[in-house]
């Protein structure tokens, strides 16, 4: 069996480039791929179709051919590049092109990650796509990412440090696969695998988050439209528990879609998986991604049978985690049926409207009164000083309502269920985060309320008070995180939504920048320490203060601007000119335009059109329609709970509508302050959030896996060299192995490196009174000694000793703990030889009387003697009174053995009773070593005439023969209506 994916990409920029193509992929049963097809579609003679097959088979068939090929191409043997795990133990100059060359052979060999030291570069080859259950899937780890997690758990259970593993990359690099497969290989080796509750448990709320947080994007079929920040929660080196943290963005593509992409998943596996009586209950029958506006207006290719296999499997974790679906499928049929209603000018003063079944559906699905929703939609309700006044709504202002109204079911309806997954099983601790909607970081623990009053570039540093605060608050051995953040990304048409991902990129990459270029160099600096080269870095600070400064940077303006009640995008980018127009990162795109503006980010050239920046920023919901959906008005409760904490505060000061304006989904502080109205934009809190995942992140021991796409067609074993090359760049790949292959980048303290790596001195007292510097001297002495005497491989080394820290090489840093390991190895097998000498000299002297008396007497064995531990009996107690009493009771001898009942002279199938003789259809040929004159074809209708004397056979009469047939191999042709002969 197998099956077909179909996407749509789009490149809208470029001349070089066709303008569009179709994707589509083919799956068998399991999942894996079988073959790609991605078809051009462009004027001219452009117009091509390629089809690639991914079998192993096939792929293993081209390597050699491409191996020759680039052999040809560069002169050199490519097996020499495919051998190089490390990028760092390149021969000869370092540079982009022989990076590249290393990693295309490595692609073509199917050795898809390659190490920069610590640091590890990811290839996405587009073989595999999603399982239908996540963390599930047959593809396991590479030997790289399973070094990556055994490093941090390893560390954590040395140091008791909290570990962080960033994912980075642009949108299409596989960072979400990446993050899965470390998630399970953690599992495997700190949480007891796959088949404890934890795992099940996180097993089921990334499904769910997959199904509802995906979309199928330009440059994307499997599109994650989240960032997690998933905790796991160590104590005594094992997991005890898991958090997901998601960051909810793209509110837009609910109810508007660009062109060749798609909405959320969970829409066509509904449409796909629902039955025909569940879409009936429902109000679905008749509509399909066809005539539903808000599936209609993107790409409307469709896998149906892949789809039900995923709906299948998210509801069944949805019911794992212990929510109703028909309450979920009712909000999102809801969701589904307000796209198709539309407000126009009518005649009179009131608006007409076109969708009257759909809105009397909604009112159902909802549990609200049609005319109270239409009452909603087109009505207004102002607080002018104190006075409420009442006004009907225009044509823009209803439909803004229907989608604001919307977007708050649907990501309303998802924060429930990821913080009612987060709260299940919860111990009796307090976590690092806290407990809000969506889930923000440090928002009350940590008090970062004036965090913006610096850009983020400046935030990661942490003082006393917030530190003893964050020991205060935490009862517990740390974690191990893995941070699946938002990557750059560029659409066809670049809107709110996309600054914001692109801002958390560039934080994600300062982060990168300062942990591993510009904290070293300060280090050496303040320390009085020369490096032998000088690496230069691109620093991204000057667009973070772009971006966020609270003075000038275009989030505050456009702060400044949400706040004012009669605005325009036109006026909110006139202003970012004129603050921003010597600026080197701040452009005017060509041809000039009101509303458009460009931004040169650290991964390339965006042009970003604001002309929904204040609605998308404000983030509004009307208080008219909040109302509807309070308890009192409304008979359905999930719906009433999603907007509990808005129609409490409403009804605090007296029925109705109030004129307050509300977040489409709020923040956490929203509603705890005691104010009545909300407060808060989109972006502010995103950048909060953003500015307490980086302080969280300071606080952690962080490792960095950096994923690359291969191509921007996402075509399978296709190695396209620019595309790499760009993101190698903006990566600073080429820097880091510089600084890892040539510089000092690592540093310790002394008191930590003399602790670590204390083994390599035979005799070392921790108390003797000589300086930690001493030590460390004789430790690196004794390190060269062994480097010697060692069968590893030999690696430069170098380091250089400063006022507080020593600072070595990558190479050193690979070789000290390579020995140091080694070391451990050595002591272990020597503790394990000493202690089984130990016992078995022990137990000798016994030994040697029994097989002494062996000797002296053969015939007689003289078995050992053990005692008997005393159990008790297991099971509850019988009393023989009652067990007498029940056996006359029912006339059961305690004596004798049951009787075996007699065979039955029927069989039951779907609750119908069917005798003998029947009919049924043969599913395979039987016997399959006989005649052709005695063999039951397969298909063929055969007599079945009661059940055999052998078990699980049925006796079949062909030709006045009678055979015994396995009954797995007879099929029923129809289960027959009752008569006469046949009961239930």
């Amino acid at each position: 069996m197998a099956w077909r994916s179909n996407a749509t990409l789009a490149y809208p920029h470029g001349d070089d480039v066709p303008s569009s193509c179709s994707w589509s992929r083919t799956y068998s049963a399991d999942m894996s791929d079988l073959t790609s097809t991605v078809t051009w579609d462009s004027s001219g003679d452009n117009s091509r179709e390629i089809t690639r097959e991914s079998s192993s088979e096939t792929s293993n068939s081209n390597i050699p051919d491409t191996q020759k090929l680039l052999e040809q191409k560069y002169g050199v043997d490519m097996s020499v590049y495919s051998q190089i795990e490390d990028l760092t133990h390149l021969v000869g100059p370092l540079t982009e092109d022989s990076i590249l060359r290393c990693l295309q052979a490595r692609f073509y060999s199917q050795h898809y990650q390659n190490k920069i030291g610590p640091v590890v570069i990811s290839v996405n080859s587009y073989q595999h796509r999603p399982s239908c259950q996540a963390l599930l899937g047959p593809v396991k780890a590479s030997a790289l990412l399973q070094g990556v997690v055994k490093d941090a758990v390893t560390q954590h259970a040395d140091t008791g440090h909290s570990q962080a593993i960033i994912v980075s990359g642009e949108s299409g690099s596989g960072k979400t696969f990446c993050a899965m497969q470390l998630l399970r290989q953690l599992f495997d080796i700190a949480g007891g695998g796959s088949e404890t509750d934890t795992f099940k448990h996180l097993s089921a709320t990334l499904t769910v988050l997959q199904s509802l947080c995906s979309a199928t994007t330009v440059t994307n079929p499997e599109c994650s439209r989240v960032g997690m920040f998933i905790e796991n929660f160590i104590t005594d080196t094992a997991i005890y528990r898991a958090k997901i943290h998601a960051y909810l963005l793209d509110r837009e593509r609910v109810c508007n879609i660009q062109r060749y992409e798609k909405n959320y998943h969970i829409f066509y596996q509904m449409l796909s998986g629902l039955g025909t009586e569940e879409k009936a209950k429902l109000h679905l029958t008749g509509y399909s991604i066809h005539n539903l506006r808000y599936l209609s207006s993107g790409s409307t290719l469709q896998n149906e049978l892949e789809d039900k296999a995923r709906f299948d499997a998210w509801k069944s974790a949805l019911s794992i985690l212990g929510i109703p679906f028909s309450d979920v499928m009712r909000v999102f049929s809801a969701v589904l049926l307000l796209g198709n209603i539309e407000f126009v000018e009518g005649a009179g003063l009131e608006l007409d409207l076109v969708g009257n079944n759909e809105i009397k559906a909604v009112a159902a699905l909802l549990g609200v009164s049609g005319v109270a929703l239409y009452r909603g939609f087109t009505t207004r309700t102002r607080n002018s000083r104190g006075q409420v006044c009442k006004s009907l709504a225009d044509v823009n202002m209803a439909n803004m309502t229907r989608d604001a109204l919307s977007k708050a079911l649907y990501f309303r309806t998802v924060s429930a269920i990821l913080k009612r997954a987060n709260s299940i099983r919860r111990p009796s601790c307090n976590s690092t985060l806290s407990d809000s909607t969506e889930s923000n970081l440090h928002q009350n623990a940590l008090g970062i309320s004036g965090a913006r009053d610096m850009p983020l570039s400046r935030n990661p540093s942490l003082t006393s008070s917030v530190c003893s605060n964050y020991s205060k608050k935490t009862r517990f051995d740390g974690f191990i995180s893995i941070v699946d953040m938002f990557g750059f990304e560029t659409a066809e048409c670049n809107r709110l939504e996309q600054l914001c991902i692109n801002l958390c990129a560039e934080t994600m990459q300062h982060f990168y920048n300062t942990h591993v270029f510009k904290s070293t160099m300060q280090s050496l600096r303040e320390e009085g320490v020369q490096a032998d080269i000088d690496v230069t870095y691109f620093d991204n600070e000057p667009i973070l203060e772009l971006l966020s400064s609270k003075r000038s940077g275009l989030f505050s303006i456009l702060e400044t601007e949400c706040a004012q009640p009669r605005t325009s995008p036109d006026t909110f980018v006139s202003k970012a000119k004129v603050h921003h127009r010597i600026n080197n990162y701040f452009f005017e795109p060509l041809p000039k335009a009101l509303g458009v503006f460009g931004i040169r980010h650290f991964a390339g050239r965006v042009v970003y059109d604001a002309s929904n920046f204040l609605t998308s920023n404000r983030d509004q919901l009307p208080d008219d329609i909040v109302c509807i959906l309070s308890k009192q008005n409304c008979n359905f409760g999930f719906v009433s709970h999603l907007f509990a904490r808005e129609t409490k505060s409403s009804s605090s000061s007296g029925p109705g509508p109030k004129g307050m304006k509300h977040r489409i989904l709020p923040s956490s502080s929203s509603g705890r302050t005691g104010s009545e109205e909300v407060r808060g934009t989109l972006s502010s809190d995103f950048q909060s959030k953003l500015d307490s995942l980086i302080r969280t992140l300071v606080h952690t021991k962080p490792q960095f896996i950096h994923c690359l796409k291969s191509n921007d067609r996402c075509e399978m074993d296709m190695f396209d060299k620019d595309v790499i090359l760009r993101q190698l760049r903006s990566l600073q790949v080429l820097d880091t192995v510089q600084l890892m292959a040539g510089g000092i980048p690592h540093r310790m303290r002394y008191k930590t490196f003399n602790n670590r790596y204390a083994i390599f001195l035979s005799h070392w007292n921790p108390y003797q009174t000589s300086s930690q510097q001493e030590h460390c001297k004789a430790i690196l002495n004794s390190f060269l000694k062994a480097m010697d005497d060692s069968k590893l491989p030999y690696v430069s080394t170098q380091w250089t000793l400063g006022k507080k820290h020593i600072f070595f090489s990558e190479g050193t840093r690979q070789q000290l703990e390579a020995m140091r390991g080694e070391k451990f190895d050595k002591a272990a097998t020597l503790i394990q030889a000493m202690w089984k000498g130990y016992s078995h000299r022990k137990l000798w002297p016994d030994r040697r009387k029994s097989l002494q008396a062996q000797q002296d007497n053969p015939k007689v064995t003289y078995p050992v003697q053990r005692k008997r531990s005393k159990t008790k009996e297991s099971g509850p107690k019988k009393d023989p009174r009652l067990l007498q009493q029940a056996s006359n009771y029912y006339k059961i001898s305690l004596d004798a053995a049951p009787a075996i009942p007699a065979t039955r002279s029927y069989n039951v199938s779907g609750n119908v009773r069917l005798s003998y003789p029947q009919f049924r259809i043969m599913k395979d040929d039987f016997p399959k070593m006989a005649s052709d004159s005695n063999v039951l074809c397969r298909g063929e209708e055969v007599k079945v005439i009661g059940p055999a004397a052998m078990r699980g056979h049925l006796k079949v009469q062909r030709r006045n023969v009678c055979l015994d047939v396995p009954y797995h191999l007879l099929d029923l042709k129809t289960v027959p209506a009752l008569d006469d002969g046949m009961d239930i």
